[in-house]
């Protein structure tokens, strides 16, 4: 067993509790499409919340949040409002089983291999096998259900869900390599996505939001602003901030997972053996992957992969 610092336990604890949080958000968003609420509706109403909630942080800290203004534009496309719509439109096109399979695995893909040719950061054979466990159990929990549908009434919304993952691996290597400050990071994400997108959304829609049911206008406004939006986005910016990008990735293969146990208790649910043999997987490969289990000491010698060449 690998030693752990307390940095590395608090960042896994924090890395763990977003992606709880970030577990619900297709089921309730999918949920919100059910109940008269579109995409660009869903969008509107997280970033809203989310900016009038963070309107006090962002005065108080507006001097240093300028300074770094155009690198929030950035993160915003990568977790904003670009995001928010892609993953509730493709919901349209596609089960929300597959936003969670191929979201979080292409993101934990692209921000690992953004990580080690761009950020420098070493791939060992620990976390190569951890990284193998957890593809495999997430395969292994949806490879049934994205091969029972008939592949030309998915493929939209399946390239959505890709480019979910895109954009979020984005937010994960920039927000480490310009190391922002996760509140700073919560904020610029907010604030950005909420003035650029109003204008569009009170020009094409105007007040539309305002005939939805009040209490599903609630409802969605908690979770989506201020838990997804603010408190999770702030939980996972300081896991990344503690445990590196690439292992900061690996919490979103736990959406697969998580989901099928959070259907499985609230919604009464029964979990098949192959999803508690996905589940098994993908727990055992992030422990490889964080390396709490070393590699037997003949294979410690192996050579690490990383972008830097030895000289």
């Amino acid at each position: 067993m690998g030693q752990l610092d307390r940095n590395q336990i608090l960042g896994i604890v924090l890395g763990i509790s977003a992606t709880v949080i970030w577990a619900g958000w297709p089921v309730l968003s999918k949920i919100a499409t059910n109940s008269q609420l579109a995409p660009y509706d869903i969008t509107m109403l997280r970033f809203s919340i989310s900016g009038l909630v963070l309107l006090p942080l962002f005065i108080v800290r507006f001097a240093k949040l300028k300074a770094i203004a155009g690198k929030g534009v950035i993160l915003a496309f990568g977790a904003g409002a670009p995001y928010v719509l892609v993953g509730t439109s493709g919901m349209a096109y596609a089960p929300t089983s597959h936003f969670s399979i191929i979201m979080p695995t292409s993101m934990l893909l692209f921000t690992t291999i953004a990580s080690v040719l761009w950020l420098g950061e070493k791939l060992t054979l620990a976390r190569i096998l951890g990284i193998s466990f957890i593809i495999a159990g997430v395969v292994f929990v949806g490879g049934n259900s994205l091969g029972s549908l008939a592949l030309e009434d998915t493929l939209i919304g399946d390239f959505m869900f890709l480019m979910c993952g895109f954009l979020w691996s984005i937010y994960t290597v920039l927000a480490r390599y310009w190391k922002i400050n996760p509140w700073d990071a919560t904020v610029l994400v907010s604030m950005v996505s909420i003035v650029l997108y109003m204008p569009f959304y009170l020009y094409q829609f105007g007040g539309q939001i305002l005939a939805v049911d009040t209490d599903t206008l609630i409802v969605q406004g908690l979770y989506q602003g201020v838990f997804a939006s603010i408190g999770a986005l702030y939980l996972y910016s300081k896991a990344i901030s503690l445990l590196g990008a690439s292992k900061g990735a690996i919490f979103s293969v736990l959406l697969p997972p998580l989901s099928l146990l959070l259907g499985s208790f609230l919604l009464e649910e029964v979990l098949t053996w192959v999803e508690v043999g996905g589940l098994i997987l993908v727990c055992l490969g992030m422990l490889f992957a964080f390396e709490v289990f070393r590699m037997p000491k003949r294979l410690i010698k192996a050579p690490s992969f990383s972008s830097k060449q030895d000289s």
